[in-house]
């Protein structure tokens, strides 16, 4: 993820929010009755210790906030800023909004808000960045002093992350359960919401493929690649899935490789068979790419029962005999 969230905390307030529900995170466990039962699970598994960091921003005048927060991705790096110099950071493991909770944890501003577009944090590191060579990474002029809550651009992230060996040691994220529920119902429905919901399926499939880790197998042949070079594919068509079928992201999702595997299986030129052979077309005419098909695709691999009809649907319908 390339997005560099700026958090200023310099007034009293912001310092003993900090203190205490970042440097003493807060422990799920305390706060249950605040949170629904799908965030409980989905805090309790990204955070196995029980206790998590949290932060929020008020709506801010007009809104001004939430739309800033809305623009904020899983993984992104946030930079905590005081006293002329980013003093902490974390990286954005979940985001919700609630009132609630934000009112137990910080009660209310001077005018009346609270501070209940919230998001948990991982990789909680304390630093010492003058504002000085921050300015020189990112471009901005050497008196420019962080204020407000802001999102900087990807050019902008990208220049102080390549400065900074502050990238995010986790690659992917899992979205919130109860949105990746929504956006599924919803992807027939909401064509101008086509993009969103097919970000949260991703990850939500991504998650279950590769389980945060920075690397996979490319199922088709077997060789192991950077999470980035891995794509989480759907074996049965996603079009042609039931609404149980999309749901069933345990065994509807594959990891194929971008080098080739991908682009082979999904055009149809191989599948795979109830026994788990990979099946070759006699269609591709050129050498280099049939080499490929035949020298790197496995002849076989292992398929789970569940995950048969899927494999036989695809043989059926997309594969090129």
């Amino acid at each position: 993820m390339t997005q560099i969230v700026l958090q200023p905390s310099a007034d009293a307030t912001a310092r003993a929010h900090y203190a205490d529900t970042i440097s003493r995170p807060v422990v799920i466990s305390h706060v249950y009755s605040l949170l629904s039962t799908p965030m409980i699970k989905h805090l309790e598994g990204l955070f196995p210790s029980g206790s998590v960091a949290m932060w929020g921003v008020t709506p801010g005048k007009n809104g001004v906030n939430i739309r800033k927060w809305e623009k904020v991705e899983l993984g992104a790096l946030v930079l905590f800023a005081a006293n002329g110099q980013i003093f902490g950071s974390g990286v954005v493991a979940a985001k919700f909004h609630n009132r609630e909770l934000a009112e137990h944890l910080w009660n209310f501003d001077a005018n009346g808000m609270t501070w209940e577009y919230m998001y948990a944090l991982d990789e909680i590191r304390d630093l010492s960045i003058p504002y000085l060579d921050f300015n020189n990474a990112v471009g901005y002029a050497p008196k420019y002093v962080i204020q407000g809550f802001s999102v900087l651009d990807e050019t902008k992230s990208e220049a102080f992350l390549d400065a900074f060996d502050l990238r995010a040691q986790r690659i992917e994220w899992p979205p919130d359960p109860q949105e990746v529920a929504i956006a599924i119902r919803e992807f027939e429905e909401l064509d101008r919401r086509f993009q969103a919901v097919q970000r949260l399926e991703q990850g939500a499939l991504r998650e279950h493929l590769l389980q945060g880790r920075a690397s996979g197998e490319c199922l088709l042949c077997g060789r192991t690649f950077h999470a980035h070079f891995l794509v989480a594919g759907h074996i049965k068509k996603r079009a042609a899935c039931t609404d149980d079928e999309k749901r069933d992201l345990q065994n509807i999702g594959m990891l194929n490789c971008k080098f080739g595997c991908d682009e082979l299986y999904e055009r149809g030129y191989i599948s795979v068979d109830g026994q788990g052979t990979v099946v070759k077309s006699s269609r591709l005419v050129s050498p280099v790419e049939r080499e490929y098909m035949n020298s790197t695709v496995l002849p076989r691999i292992v398929v789970s029962p569940s995950r048969k009809s899927y494999f036989a649907w695809h043989l059926q319908n997309q594969f090129r005999s």
